[in-house]
C-alpha cells in the first residue's frame, strides 16, 4: 500500500486498514509507505524544506513545487509515524517495524501473527 492511505479520509483509515487484516492469512505481510508529518515543529519544517530541495535539485521550480503543495493541502493529511504504528496495532498487527525513512517519507512492515 503505497503512498494512498494519506489520501483516505481519516475517519476511513482504521476501517480500511482491518478490512486488509482480515483478508491476510497468518504470517501474511502489509508493506505500507506514507508521508509523515514530525510533532516537533522545527524538525517538521526541516523535513519540508528538504523535500522541497530535492525536487529543486531534480528540475522542479519553484513554482511548481508552490502548485503541488497547494494542489495538496486538506487532500493529503500526513499522520505521525507513532499514528501509523498505534493504528497498525489497533488492527491487529503483531510485528510492525519502519524498515525505510527518506526525510518524510517512511515505508513500515506489518506482519499477522
Amino acid at each position: 500500500m503505497n503512498y494512498t492511505l494519506q489520501f483516505v479520509p481519516y475517519n476511513s483509515r482504521l476501517k480500511l486498514l482491518k478490512a486488509i487484516f482480515n483478508g491476510l492469512v497468518d504470517g501474511g505481510i502489509l508493506v505500507i509507505s506514507e508521508k509523515l508529518v514530525f510533532e516537533n515543529p522545527e524538525i517538521n519544517q526541516l523535513m519540508v524544506d528538504l523535500h522541497h530541495q530535492f525536487k529543486r535539485d531534480n528540475g522542479y521550480s519553484d513554482l511548481e513545487i508552490s502548485q503541488k503543495r497547494n494542489a495538496l493541502e486538506n487532500v493529503l493529511v500526513p499522520e505521525t509515524m507513532e499514528a501509523h504504528i498505534l493504528r497498525l496495532k489497533e488492527v491487529g498487527f503483531e510485528h510492525i517495524s519502519c524498515w525505510n525513512q527518506q526525510l518524510n517519507f517512511a515505508s513500515f512492515i506489518a506482519i499477522k501473527a
